[in-house]
């Protein structure tokens, strides 16, 4: 039976840009807000205040959350929804931290998700026989904690992407969140998310490409602006075009790089028209100042590859679309930092899909664990 009722409540887990940015906008729109943080330092501030401050498309001004806490079923204790508000490397351990006290009348939401089965994949082997979850394929906002109780929410998403698991249960779903969250828009499953995940196209090369700056200048310039010259966006045109063919042997149309950030009011006409990667960024005003990272050991690696390249090399493979781009991206990237990213990726056997064809991935994703 469906759930009609109107969230009233939400828990926030993950108290970093995301996370914070959550709280702020949702308690201007009246939602009662309940924060919640893994680390002791991360809260301290917030809570020390009582809520925190946002500057930005927000206003300016400080939104007062009533709980602020380190404690998972405090936070959750009579919450209608469950928001998952951090980065996908964290997923797996957060939907461990929420397990033993998610109801089955919470909505559990990722934003951003794009990890497919990972959640309730994770939650399935933590006792939910038949959990269902829903995501969009990004964060609401671009936005960064400028210092530890305050976030600056550059920009609001035109459109999110959005769907369950089991993929009958989005319309239902959507219906509910959209209060919370007027530009998302439903999508046939959640892998459909997973390619929407385009700061997996775009950080690792332009990261890689600019090592050099980053360790010689401690980031000293402008990620975006500066650093996606036209040679590299001509990379990450090129890891683009496998990002969109991979999705098309799975039988899902996903729009080009150029496109889809018009969409998100990520970029202007003039950097949809270019439809080049070095196009796109040269006309973001929300990106336009957004500094370098200061150094190599950065989510633009940490999280990208193994939660946005690699999930793609995987899922070309078991679809049979080659991906050199994506694979030579990895391979210099594991060279340069000496790391190994296949350890703790999202792989097919880390979401539960392992051994299954193209199809019986389809019929999990609309039916679920039936």
């Amino acid at each position: 039976m469906q759930d009609a009722r109107p969230i009233r409540s939400v828990a926030i887990i993950g108290a970093g840009n995301g996370g914070c940015a959550a709280a702020a906008d949702l308690t201007l729109q009246g939602f009662d807000v309940r924060l919640y943080g893994r680390s002791a330092g991360t809260v301290a501030p917030l809570k020390a205040i009582g809520g925190v401050h946002y500057e930005g498309v927000l206003g300016d001004g400080f939104a007062k959350i009533p709980v602020i806490t380190n404690s998972a079923p405090e936070a959750m204790d009579g919450a209608d929804a469950v928001l998952v508000m951090g980065p996908t490397q964290a997923h797996e351990n957060m939907a461990a931290t929420v397990a033993p006290y998610l109801k089955e009348n919470q909505i559990f939401f990722a934003a951003p998700g794009h990890t497919l089965t990972l959640l309730a994949h994770t939650l399935r082997r933590l006792g939910h026989k038949q959990p269902v979850t829903c995501e969009s394929s990004t964060l609401p906002y671009i936005c960064r904690k400028t210092e530890p109780d305050k976030v600056r929410v550059s920009r609001k998403s035109a459109k999110l992407r959005f769907a369950a698991f089991p993929s009958d249960r989005t319309e239902e779903l959507l219906q509910r969140m959209l209060p919370l969250f007027p530009s998302l828009s439903a999508v046939p499953s959640v892998l459909d998310t997973v390619f929407y995940y385009t700061n997996a196209v775009h950080h690792p090369p332009a990261l890689l490409c600019n090592i050099g700056r980053v360790e010689s200048t401690d980031g000293d310039y402008c990620h975006y602006y500066d650093g996606i010259t036209p040679s590299v966006g001509k990379i990450i045109d090129a890891l683009d075009r496998e990002r969109v063919a991979v999705a098309a042997a799975l039988g899902i149309s996903v729009p080009k790089l150029s496109e889809h950030f018009y969409q998100m009011n990520y970029t202007s006409e003039e950097g949809r028209k270019g439809g080049t990667a070095y196009d796109v960024f040269h006309n973001s005003e929300p990106n336009r100042w957004i500094r370098a990272p200061k150094t190599v050991d950065h989510r633009f690696f940490n999280e990208d590859i193994p939660f946005g390249l690699i999930p793609f090399s995987e899922l070309g493979r078991l679809a049979g679309v080659p991906t050199p781009v994506c694979n030579s991206t990895i391979m210099l990237a594991e060279i340069a930092t000496g790391k190994s990213y296949w350890d703790h990726a999202l792989t097919l056997e880390k979401m539960g899909l392992s051994g299954l064809s193209v199809a019986d991935v389809k019929r999990l994703l609309e039916r679920g664990y039936t």
